[in-house]
C-alpha cells in the first residue's frame, strides 16, 4: 500500500504543471500513468478542488465519500480578470487505472472527482446523503460577485487522454462560481 502512495507522490512531482500569471497549463504530462493519479490545477482566485478515493474489502466493507465545499460571501468586487486553463499535447495518454483531473480558470469555482469501490461487500441501500453527493447545488457566493470584465477560457488537446484505459474523471471550468462533480461508485457483491 505504501508503494502506491509513494508512486502517486513521485508521479505528481514529475508533472510539468504550473500556474502563474492567471494561466494554468498541463503540457504532455502524465503519459502512461498506472494506478491512481490525481491532479488539481487552478488559475484565478478562491478555487476549491478535491480528488477522493475510497476502497473497502471484506464482508462488511463499505466505501463512501462525503465532500462538502462551501464558499460564503468571499467576494464582493474584484478587478477584471483574464484566465486560461489548458491541457495540451498528449497529456495523460496511454494510461491505465483511474485518473482524476480538476482544472479551473476564474473565480470561486468548485470541482470534485470522487470514486469509491467496495469488494465483496454486503448489499446496501443508498440513503439521501449518498444521493446528494451526485448533485451540485447552486453556488450562493457567485451571486454576490459583480459582473467582471475579462476572458475565462479552458481548452484541451484532442491528443490528451488518447489510448487511456480505466476511469478518466475530468472537470474543466472557466468563469465565476461554476460547480462540477464526477462521482463513481462500484460495489461488487459476492
Amino acid at each position: 500500500m505504501r508503494e502506491h502512495w509513494l508512486f502517486s507522490i513521485v508521479l505528481l512531482l514529475s508533472l510539468s504543471a504550473e500556474a502563474d500569471s492567471m494561466s494554468a497549463s498541463i503540457d504532455a504530462s502524465g503519459q502512461a500513468y498506472q494506478g491512481n493519479l490525481a491532479v488539481n490545477q487552478a488559475a484565478g482566485h478562491l478555487q476549491q478542488q478535491v480528488n477522493t478515493r475510497t476502497l473497502a474489502v471484506g464482508v462488511d466493507g463499505v466505501a463512501t465519500n462525503t465532500v462538502v465545499q462551501r464558499q460564503e460571501n468571499l467576494l464582493q468586487r474584484t478587478l477584471p480578470l483574464d484566465t486560461q486553463a489548458s491541457i495540451t499535447g498528449d497529456s495523460f495518454s496511454n494510461g491505465s487505472g483511474i485518473v482524476g483531473i480538476n482544472q479551473a480558470a476564474g473565480i470561486a469555482n468548485q470541482q470534485i472527482n470522487s470514486a469509491s469501490v467496495a469488494l465483496i461487500a454486503a448489499p446496501e441501500s443508498l440513503d439521501d446523503s449518498a444521493l446528494a453527493q451526485s448533485v451540485t447545488r447552486p453556488n450562493d457566493s457567485a451571486s454576490t460577485v459583480s459582473t467582471l470584465g475579462g476572458e475565462r477560457r479552458v481548452d484541451m488537446s484532442n491528443e490528451a487522454f488518447a489510448g487511456s484505459r480505466g476511469v478518466v474523471q475530468l472537470n474543466q471550468s472557466a468563469g465565476i462560481g461554476n460547480r462540477s462533480a464526477n462521482h463513481l461508485s462500484i460495489r461488487v457483491v459476492d
